[in-house]
């Protein structure tokens, strides 16, 4: 395995790669945590939305038909979930693994009986999301390769971290919804509506989950397998725990994940057994949290012990 200046640029570029679907299921959570809305459906969300974003592709064999599918399966799957917990009080972990069942149980079926196969479906004619090559830079021979093979939905991403940003510290939506979050009954007696706006507010987040299903089958490979989401929703909790629900924030945590995820794979090349270099994105994340619970638990007690000196 040969070490470069070059090598280590593709090793960015895989973790950009890894990354930012990540991000956005991220972000998705971000919204859910501020509203107070303990969304664990994430995972089935990402899983029903890749595979219709790759169905729609599939037949209409137009990108933007199969974005569009994708944010309006990742909305609806939201909304049922908000649905139940909002307006019915359901249990937001059994409602969200009732989801993800759904999700794996539906895609299963769907894929047997319109596909014929149990485990990869891909068809070589068919185009994924347009990789960006940017003006000047793609000549560069180190920032170059840092950049390349990078959809609009990867630079969307990035940008969505920044909207989501915006608008939930930025605006009166923002501050309502935050408001909604920190406590509900408070923001009940000041005249907001606090169902409608956890609602509309997890309803919406879903699409960013759904461009993430987009990006695992159209992105870097054009091809569905079956339980191609991997974890990524319940890393993503993890990732929004790291970041306390932070979307900035978010893009560190992701970051941690991505880089791990391509570590993994720099190393097959290395006598490591598969098997092990598979585990290295979760038990990084177990790690990440583990660290992150002992500097939290840290600093309260240095709180409490300031408070009672």
């Amino acid at each position: 395995m040969t070490v470069s200046v070059e090598y280590f640029a593709s090793v960015f570029n895989s973790t950009l790669r890894y990354m930012t679907p990540l991000l956005l299921i991220t972000l998705c959570a971000c919204v859910c945590s501020k509203v107070r809305v303990f969304n664990i459906a994430l995972e089935g969300t990402l899983l029903t939305a890749a595979f219709f974003s790759f169905l729609a592709q599939y037949y209409v064999r137009n990108i933007y038909v199969a974005i569009l599918v994708a944010i309006l399966v990742g909305c609806m799957m939201a909304f049922v979930m908000g649905f139940f917990i909002v307006k019915l009080n359901g249990h937001p972990m059994i409602v969200g693994m009732a989801l993800n069942t759904f999700a794996m149980g539906i895609t299963t079926f769907l894929l047997s009986m319109v596909f014929h196969t149990k485990g990869v479906v891909s068809d070589v004619t068919m185009t994924g999301l347009t990789k960006i090559t940017l003006p000047g830079i793609s000549r560069i021979p180190v920032l170059g390769t840092m950049l390349s093979s990078l959809t609009t939905i990867d630079y969307l991403a990035f940008v969505m971290a920044i909207v989501v940003y915006v608008v939930m510290y930025k605006t009166r939506v923002g501050f309502r919804l935050r408001a909604i979050g920190i406590n509900p009954d408070a923001a009940s007696s000041l005249g907001i509506n606090v169902k409608k706006y956890q609602l509309i507010a997890v309803t919406l987040a879903g699409g960013l989950n759904g461009l993430a299903g987009t990006l695992l089958t159209l992105g870097s490979v054009t091809l569905f397998v079956q339980n191609i989401s991997s974890a990524r929703g319940y890393v993503a909790l993890a990732a929004n725990a790291l970041c306390r629900s932070h979307p900035l924030g978010a893009l560190l945590s992701s970051a941690l994940f991505g880089f791990t995820t391509a570590l993994s794979y720099v190393l097959q090349n290395t006598a490591a057994k598969q098997q092990l270099l598979n585990c290295i994105p979760y038990v990084s994340t177990i790690a990440a949290m583990a660290i992150y619970n002992v500097l939290a638990t840290r600093r309260q007690k240095a709180r409490a012990a300031k408070t009672d000196a």
